[in-house]
C-alpha cells in the first residue's frame, strides 16, 4: 500500500511537471507573439512611406536595371508594365524576358515600347534550359545583359513609381547594403477574394515580416527587390539559385552571409491583379507553405501553426488559466477581439489610405482567412514535397533542391 501511494504521489508530481512545462511554453510563446506584433505595428507606423532620398547624399545615381518577367497576360498586366515606363529616373533600361515567342506578353510590350520610344527597354526571347526554376529561367538572358550595377527585379503582377525607386537607391548606396526589398502587399480590387488578399497581405504578412526584419532576423520576398549585381556574383550569380524555387530565400541568405544587409524598402510592393479568386488564393497558400516546409521544416510545422490566432488563443487561454485561474473562455474571447482590432489598424497602417471595403466585410474576410489556414495547412501536408506552379509539378528536397515533374506550359503567377 506505501509503495502504491509512493507511487501515485511520483505520478502526480509527474503530471504536475508535465503541466508546467506545457503551460511555460504556451506563455513564452503568447507573449512573444504578442512582443512581435507590437513590435510591426509600431514599426509600420514609424518606418513605411517615409522615404529616403539618394539626392540628399548623392550628387549622381547609379544606373538601374529593371528586371521584368513575363509569361502570359492578365487583365491588369498593362498597367504594371506601363508604370515602369513612367519612371522618371536618370539612368534606367527596362529588361523584359519572356520564354518564347508564342507569348502574348510579347505584344504588350511592344505596343508600350512603340507608346515611349524614349525609354530604354529591351525585350530578351528565351530562357536557360538547364535551370528548373520557371523565373529564374526566364530572369537569367536579362541579368547576363544588364549594364547597369544595380538590378530591380519586378515581378510581373508589380505596379511602379519613381517614389519606389528612389527610396531603393537611396538604401541601397549606403555601403554595406546588398539588397532592399519590398514587403508584399495589394492594391485595392473588387470582390470578396480581394478582400481576403488583402488581409492576408495587410496583416498576417507585415505581422512577423516587419518585426523580423527590424529584430535583425532574414524574412524577404523576391516579388519586387534592388540587389547590388557585384554583392549577388560574388554569390555564385543568379543562374546558380535556379536550382531551387524558392530562390529568394537562398539568394538573400547567400548575399547575407557575405555581409551585406538586407533591408525594407519605405514603399510596401503593390500586387496589382485583376482575376483573383478563392481557388487560386488557396493555391498560392499551399504552394507557400510546401515551400518555406522545405527550408524551414520546424518553424513551418512547431512555431508557425501555434503562432496563428486560434491556435495560440486556445493554447495561451490554457496556459493562462493554468497558472492564474482565470476564465479561459473569457481570455479567449479577449483574445479573439484584441487580434482582430490590431489586425485592423495594421491593414489601415499599410494601407494608409480609406480601405475599399467595409468593417463588416473585414471582419468576415478575417473569419475566412483563419479558418481556411486549416484548410491550407492539411492541404499542403498531404503532399509536402510537391508544388504545383502553373501547369508545372515539383518536387522539391528538405534541402530546397527542386525536381521538375511534370511539364506542360504554364502560365506564371508568382
Amino acid at each position: 500500500m506505501l509503495q502504491f501511494c509512493m507511487w501515485s504521489v511520483m505520478e502526480e508530481q509527474v503530471y504536475a511537471y508535465v503541466l508546467f512545462f506545457f503551460g511555460l511554453i504556451g506563455l513564452i510563446i503568447y507573449f512573444f507573439t504578442a512582443f512581435a506584433l507590437m513590435v510591426s505595428l509600431f514599426s509600420g507606423r514609424l518606418c513605411l512611406y517615409q522615404q529616403t532620398n539618394p539626392l540628399l547624399e548623392h550628387d549622381e545615381l547609379p544606373g538601374v536595371s529593371v528586371i521584368k518577367p513575363l509569361m502570359g497576360v492578365d487583365p491588369l498586366l498593362e498597367e504594371n508594365i506601363e508604370s515602369h515606363f513612367k519612371i522618371c529616373y536618370p539612368q534606367l533600361e527596362i529588361l523584359f524576358c519572356v520564354q518564347d515567342d508564342q507569348d502574348p506578353a510579347i505584344g504588350v510590350v511592344k505596343r508600350l515600347q512603340q507608346k515611349y520610344p524614349k525609354v530604354d527597354s529591351h525585350l530578351f526571347i528565351g530562357d536557360k534550359n538547364e535551370i528548373v526554376n520557371p523565373l529564374v529561367k526566364n530572369m537569367s538572358p536579362a541579368y547576363a545583359a544588364a549594364k547597369y550595377g544595380y538590378i530591380w527585379v519586378s515581378t510581373s503582377r508589380i505596379k511602379a513609381n519613381s517614389d519606389i525607386l528612389y527610396d531603393m537607391v537611396g538604401k541601397i548606396l549606403k555601403p554595406n547594403v546588398g539588397l532592399v526589398h519590398q514587403m508584399p502587399f495589394t492594391t485595392d480590387q473588387p470582390g470578396f477574394a480581394a478582400a481576403v488578399e488583402k488581409v492576408y497581405f495587410g496583416c498576417v504578412v507585415p505581422r512577423y515580416f516587419l518585426a523580423l526584419n527590424y529584430l535583425g532576423f532574414n524574412c524577404f520576398v523576391g516579388m519586387s527587390y534592388l540587389l547590388r549585381k557585384a554583392a549577388l556574383d560574388e554569390a555564385k550569380g543568379l543562374s546558380w539559385y535556379g536550382r531551387y524555387l524558392a530562390e529568394d530565400y537562398y539568394l538573400g541568405r547567400a548575399i547575407r552571409d557575405r555581409g551585406y544587409s538586407l533591408v525594407i524598402s519605405a514603399f510596401p510592393a503593390q500586387q496589382n491583379v485583376g482575376l483573383l479568386s478563392m481557388a487560386n488564393y488557396k493555391d498560392r497558400m499551399v504552394r507557400w507553405l510546401r515551400l518555406r516546409f522545405s527550408m524551414i521544416p520546424f518553424v513551418t510545422i512547431i512555431i508557425e501553426p501555434l503562432t496563428e490566432c486560434l491556435p495560440l488563443g486556445l493554447y495561451g487561454s490554457w496556459s493562462i488559466h493554468h497558472f492564474l485561474g482565470v476564465n479561459p473562455y473569457y481570455i479567449f474571447s479577449f483574445h479573439i477581439l484584441g487580434w482582430l482590432i490590431i489586425d485592423y489598424l495594421q491593414l489601415k497602417n499599410i494601407q494608409r489610405t480609406g480601405l475599399a471595403f467595409s468593417k463588416l466585410t473585414f471582419v468576415m474576410a478575417w473569419l475566412c482567412r483563419e479558418l481556411m489556414t486549416l484548410v491550407i495547412v492539411i492541404e499542403a501536408f498531404l503532399k509536402p514535397q510537391q508544388i504545383q506552379w502553373g501547369k508545372r509539378t515539383y518536387r522539391v528536397d528538405f534541402n530546397g533542391l527542386t525536381h521538375l515533374v511534370q511539364n506542360n506550359r504554364p502560365t506564371l503567377n508568382v
